[in-house]
């Protein structure tokens, strides 16, 4: 996988070609995309293409309800909303929303359905309980979201509060970007989903598949 610094990061998924807009000077880091988040998408849209593949119960799109933390400027979001995750809530922080907002607007034409943007921080209970209302989430995804230790609690807490209880799944794209933060989230997250499955890399998109970046599912319990 080939990644850029440039304004404009392109992600060819479904058929067409999604274009984020980013900003590379901006003290949000959730203005710029971020590898894990391509190599997420393509995975799915490999997997979505081929039924041999595992993983087919997580991406059974239809009736899936679904939350993405820490959207960012939207390419794992928007990626997936154009595979067929309709029914999906984008989240971030209030400084990283106009960004997410602009490049929704830039892919609007190719998605079947407009995700829901809503604000989250992770340690805010008002903004999990409103976000888990009517129901919790059948599916919980998340992209690059693990780079500060003292966060991390906060996203696992957010991601317990999110999931359904008893089939809640986190769909992660994952980086190592602080060794502090890689501990304390691989420690603390299985109290939380204790079944912990690394998605192959020969599964992953030979195009993207970027030496760095994994994809994890995490569940409440095994599969059936």
């Amino acid at each position: 996988m080939r990644f850029t610094a440039s304004p404009v990061v392109e992600l060819p998924v479904g058929g067409v070609v999604l274009t984020f807009e980013q900003d590379n000077d901006s003290f949000e880091v959730g203005t710029s995309v971020w590898p894990s988040s391509l190599v997420l998408v393509k995975f799915v849209e490999r997997c979505l293409g081929d039924p041999a593949l595992p993983f087919a119960d997580v991406l059974r799109f239809p009736g899936t309800r679904a939350v993405e933390l820490g959207s960012g400027c939207g390419p794992a979001g928007l990626g997936l909303s154009r595979l067929g995750l309709t029914d999906l809530v984008l989240t971030d922080i209030a400084a990283v929303l106009p960004a997410l907002r602009r490049n929704l607007r830039r892919n609007r034409l190719h998605l079947p359905r407009a995700p829901r943007l809503a604000q989250l921080h992770w340690n805010c209970p008002a903004h999990l309980a409103t976000l888990a209302t009517p129901r919790r989430f059948d599916l919980v995804v998340a992209a690059d979201v693990v780079y500060v230790q003292e966060s991390v609690p906060h996203l696992i807490a957010a991601m317990d509060a999110l999931a359904d209880a008893e089939r809640g799944v986190v769909l992660l794209g994952y980086q190592i970007r602080s060794p502090e933060a890689h501990q304390v989230f691989w420690d603390s997250v299985p109290a939380a989903f204790p079944v912990i499955e690394k998605v192959a890399r020969e599964h992953l998109d030979p195009d993207y598949a970027c030496e760095e970046s994994d994809v994890y599912i995490l569940r409440r319990r095994p599969r059936q």
